[in-house]
């Protein structure tokens, strides 16, 4: 037959592509469902853990108001679904749900801690696969992988359940968040993760619970500690590394009180079907049990973007803000003020600067 063959491109380039044009009409692509706070692990850094009470997840949306909500998404053009929780398999329903969300067409990505994956839902999974399966590997001994999820033999149920999952060839990242229980086994987490023949992605921000909780917080690193290992994961020497000419600095251009795309191509709708602009944002939300996806998208993200710092806050004119891990939906947690700095976030951002030759005084601590 003749004619040109269909332009083929890459993923990232047509990701790229759909999240700029969706960022310019307002319309969301993206979609982060909270499927139950309900797990079986209790890790110590986790944000979610505090709703995971049987009375809490009584109250959770059921298969047939799920399923609605995944149709309004579609209607919507939303083309990314992430499942989350707590963990997803402890849903009893959620391979039907999960099965739903395929035959609509959504690119699915998988968040799970790999533990209750047995040879059904992973046979199940082969037959029907996700775009991505995103698993917590918390640790590489079995001491200190249990000793996070506080639950024993978890490490071994960890192992197991990845084992079945990249035997059947299944699409698997991992990412750890590296904290105070963890560090000294950093090295051999990485070699861990490799050996499944996966990139190491690591992480530092560890966040109060959503409930305000600040338990989790104890379990950070130090700035010094954070700044080192970063730029060591990075392949950098945390001693020698040069500045990178590719980091913009300087103020942010406007008093937006949400900088990070908050409000605009994707939305979370957590496990009781409250819809947001994001995991932490508990206000502005809309209730889907009596709006619509629409309806609610209309209500929130407007409030969102129209969000400014009114208070004189060094967060208002920061130069190193694009280094920050601070989010002002959880910031009233710490400092009692959604406007103003998290010391340990803006400590860890003036050091992530100076691992790049960038020298500054963080206003919170001189």
């Amino acid at each position: 037959m003749g004619g040109s063959p269909i332009p083929m491109i890459e993923y990232q380039e047509f990701s790229l592509k759909v999240h700029n044009r969706a960022g310019e009409q307002n319309r969301v692509v993206n979609a982060q469902i909270e499927l139950t706070y309900g797990c079986n692990l209790r890790c110590v850094h986790c944000y979610t853990d505090c709703y995971n009470r049987p009375g809490l997840i009584k109250q959770e949306l059921k298969y047939e108001e799920v399923t609605r909500i995944l149709d309004e998404l579609y209607d919507q053009g939303c083309l990314w679904v992430c499942f989350t929780g707590g963990e997803i398999f402890a849903r009893k329903d959620f391979l039907e749900i999960y099965s739903y969300t395929k035959q609509k067409g959504f690119l699915v990505t998988l968040f799970t801690n790999g533990t209750l994956i047995t040879e059904r839902i992973a046979d199940f999974l082969k037959e029907h696969p996700p775009f991505c399966i995103d698993i917590s590997c918390h640790g590489a001994t079995e001491e200190t992988f249990d000793e996070i999820t506080q639950v024993k033999g978890s490490y071994q149920r960890f192992l197991q359940g990845v084992r079945l999952l990249i035997e059947r060839g299944l699409p698997v990242r991992f990412k750890t968040k590296a904290m105070t229980l963890n560090r000294h086994e950093l090295a051999q987490i990485k070699a861990l993760v490799e050996g499944f023949g996966v990139p190491f992605r690591l992480n530092s921000a560890i966040y109060p619970r959503l409930n305000g909780d600040l338990a989790p917080t104890r379990f950070r690193l130090s700035p010094e500690e954070i700044a080192a290992i970063e730029a060591a994961a990075d392949g950098q020497d945390p001693e020698t590394c040069e500045a990178a000419e590719s980091v913009e600095l300087g103020p942010p251009t406007d008093d937006r009180l949400f900088r990070c795309g908050c409000g605009t191509t994707a939305v979370h709708i957590n496990a009781w079907g409250q819809l947001g602009a994001c995991t932490w944002v508990n206000e502005p939300r809309a209730d889907l049990r009596q709006q619509s996806v629409a309806e609610g998208i209309a209500g929130v993200f407007p409030k969102i973007r129209a969000a400014r710092y009114q208070a004189e806050t060094p967060c208002r004119t920061c130069q190193v803000y694009t280094f920050c891990d601070k989010m002002p939906a959880n910031a009233a947690a710490e400092c009692g003020d959604r406007e103003q700095p998290v010391e340990h976030f803006c400590r860890v951002a003036y050091k992530r600067a100076e691992q790049i030759g960038i020298n500054g005084v963080c206003p919170v601590t001189g």
